[in-house]
């Protein structure tokens, strides 16, 4: 990547998982559509900041509800061989509906692997871990908190 002029780049994700959303109904599946901006520098780490979010319904006492899911998510990420890398992250999660409007924090720690297109782009794939603070589900009526693995596929374009 000797053609980098600066580590700034633009790029967006694709968040594939389980969850721990809102409700009982929460499987696998896609959890995120992420825009996201930071710097890169090949060999050496990343940071990343987006703000991802996604639609889908929820039935509680045979009415049917639309729930807004938005994060706010900070990325951390070292390359340790050749174009792996580990990651840690923190998001700050929030799903809004007429039933009541809830928040919670998520930390993370994952790996992935880079493939380089050309050299002003790659595409990414990472696998992490997310642990889910405690919060309140106003679907389920109690307290929640937990764990899910997240999938993410994604692309980066260097800005310059």
């Amino acid at each position: 990547m000797s053609g980098i002029r600066t580590p700034l780049f633009l790029g967006g994700a694709l968040g594939f998982g389980s969850g721990t959303g809102v409700g009982a109904s929460q499987g696998l599946g896609l959890r995120q559509i992420e825009p996201m901006i930071g710097a890169w520098y090949p060999g050496l780490g990343f940071l990343r900041v987006g703000y991802g979010f996604f639609d889908y319904q929820e039935e509680s006492d045979d009415e049917k509800y639309e729930i807004d899911h938005s994060n706010f998510d900070v990325e951390l990420g070292v390359h340790t061989w050749s174009l792996f890398y580990i990651t840690g992250s923190y998001s700050r999660v929030k799903e809004l509906s007429d039933l009541g409007d809830i928040a919670w924090n998520e930390w993370g720690a994952g790996f992935g692997s880079v493939v380089n297109i050309f050299t002003t782009s790659l595409l990414f794939a990472e696998v992490s871990y997310r642990w889910v603070l405690d919060h309140y589900d106003p679907f389920m009526g109690k307290s929640v908190s937990g764990s899910r693995i997240q999938l993410n596929f994604g692309f980066a374009a260097y800005v310059f």
